[in-house]
């Protein structure tokens, strides 16, 4: 099968399979300069878990996301904290 790119040039399949097992493609490349991942979504919010949005202006917005990174958390994570708490 032939490919075309957005530029016109056109690529087969055998020519894609030699660039994805090529060992000589980027062998210096580490992934040392990303940063760690971050976990998902938390499983202690449960199964059944459903978004709920509200709607903030940018003050109350940016209040929340100063606290959750004070924190160390995300503002998603201290709204359900503070919740928890009540």
């Amino acid at each position: 099968m032939n490919w075309t790119a957005a530029n016109g040039t056109t690529y087969t399949d055998e020519q894609i399979e030699q660039w994805a097992t090529a060992q000589e493609t980027e062998p210096e490349y580490t992934g040392s300069h990303l940063a760690p991942s971050k976990p998902g979504r938390p499983v202690t919010i449960g199964k059944n878990a459903q978004p709920f949005t509200i709607r903030l202006d940018e003050a109350r917005r940016n209040k929340i996301t100063a606290l959750a990174k004070k924190m160390n958390t995300t503002p998603s994570g201290l709204v359900r904290d503070l919740i928890d708490a009540m």
